[in-house]
């Protein structure tokens, strides 16, 4: 018997940004705009978060000793319309989910991102629900609040 599909967890907001400003300040910014002492390995101890902009790519963070923690891996690069990666955050590759981001263009400088990540069932068994869970939550303040605030969230009218 297979293990129920969990729903993928999923975000929206509009920025007031060119498609290829929210683009870039997502993937290329991610250092500025990431909350390390909250949301990563090292707390304190993190001097940079890096997102290599191509397949392949990896998105880690780097330490002040000069140490690397990996985060994930780019799957797919498109830019400046889609970039889809691995996120395996504390725990190994091989029970990593994938997170989506799309930008899609509303006018000039208004664009819609998107981010889903889905295949929980990669997770740890029954554990996946709760983790899902927390990143749903964490997402919230991480994607909508700190990355919003950081590209200018306009109102999605």
């Amino acid at each position: 018997m297979t293990a129920p599909l969990l729903a993928p967890v999923a975000k929206s907001l509009v920025v007031a940004r060119s498609v290829d400003d929210a683009f870039r300040l997502y993937t290329q910014d991610i250092a500025k705009w990431w909350p390390t002492r909250t949301h990563s390995l090292g707390g304190d101890k993190v001097a940079a978060v890096v997102m290599e902009g191509r397949i392949g790519g990896r998105i880690f963070e780097r330490w002040q000793s000069g140490s690397e923690k990996l985060w994930g891996t780019i799957l797919a690069w498109d830019a400046p319309q889609r970039v889809v990666h691995t996120w395996h955050v504390a725990t190994d590759p091989e029970h990593s989910s994938e997170i989506e981001l799309r930008f899609v263009a509303l006018g000039a400088n208004r664009t819609r991102v998107t981010l889903e990540q889905r295949n929980w069932e990669r997770m740890s068994g029954e554990r996946a629900a709760d983790i899902r869970g927390n990143y749903n939550s964490g997402w919230e303040s991480v994607f909508i609040g700190t990355f919003g605030g950081y590209a200018g969230q306009g109102r999605d009218t």
